[in-house]
């Protein structure tokens, strides 16, 4: 039986980790001395070390490799931690490709600078874009006066996106509106996104929106849905109470983010 400070220079694991792993159930020693608290290890215990140390190697956290040792299923924890780390080569790959993009965009001042990030499920009320003749401000305004009226707008930026398939206009909620006027709840859904931000006139975004899909091709990912256009900031009648921290009176001070659902 070896001490633990022998055990250690025989197995390559210091004795502190071997003591950590004791406490927490992922390698316990041979025999422990009731009265000391002594540990003694035994050479026959190395090739159960051995395997501790593999499931580690290849990422298992210490409270699986626990759970291991009391009986768990290896192969479903190793088949789990297979897919974390096809998940994180995914990621690393498509990091890659962006750094490729930016490398080979380095030039251009005019090159967007796109983001991926997850974007949260979210309630609002919208009406079909305007038709016809009806100038879009005027769709914008009834939308907002609706909800301000029924006192439940969310202090959130407005959007257009195509909801049950039709193009929409859409403000954010605190909760469901009743149908009224036009006007429906919906809940568009948590998607990531390719994104980008647009500063200045809304005449530059059709300019926007095709380097973002370009980006996006080239960094290799698939369209998942139809495009979003956040109004970060932009202009609004006093009247309707907008959240103030979300209005601009210049043009030049537009913010608009668009976002491409991706896979």
């Amino acid at each position: 039986m070896f001490r633990i400070a022998e055990f250690a220079r025989l197995s390559g694991v210091s004795a502190r980790t071997l003591r950590k792993w004791d406490a927490l159930g992922v390698f316990r020693p041979a025999w422990t001395d009731p009265a000391s608290g002594y540990r003694g290890y035994s050479p026959a215990q190395l090739p159960e070390l051995r395997h501790v140390l593999a499931l580690r190697d290849v990422g298992v956290p210490l409270a699986g490799i626990a759970e291991l040792v009391r009986g768990g299923d290896a192969r479903e924890a190793l088949e789990r931690r297979r897919e974390e780390l096809e998940a994180a080569r995914r990621e690393a790959e498509r990091r890659l490709r962006a750094l490729d993009i930016s490398v080979a965009m380095a030039d251009d001042p005019a090159a967007p600078d796109v983001v991926v990030r997850p974007v949260a499920e979210e309630l609002v009320a919208w009406a079909p874009m305007p038709a016809g003749d009806e100038p879009e401000s005027a769709a914008w305004y009834r939308l907002e006066a609706t909800v301000r009226d029924l006192g439940r707008r969310r202090a959130a930026p407005p959007g257009a996106t195509a909801i049950d398939g039709v193009p929409a206009i859409y403000v954010p909620l605190t909760r469901s509106v009743p149908e009224h006027a036009g006007v429906a709840t919906a809940v568009l859904p948590a998607v990531l996104v390719a994104s980008v931000l647009h500063r200045g006139r809304y005449a530059g975004l059709a300019a926007a929106e095709a380097s973002l899909a370009r980006w996006t091709e080239a960094a290799g990912l698939s369209v998942a849905g139809r495009i979003r256009t956040l109004y970060v900031q932009f202009g609004a009648e006093t009247e309707l109470r907008v959240p103030a921290r979300y209005l601009v009176d210049r043009s030049a001070d537009l913010v608009t983010e668009l976002q491409l659902p991706v896979a």
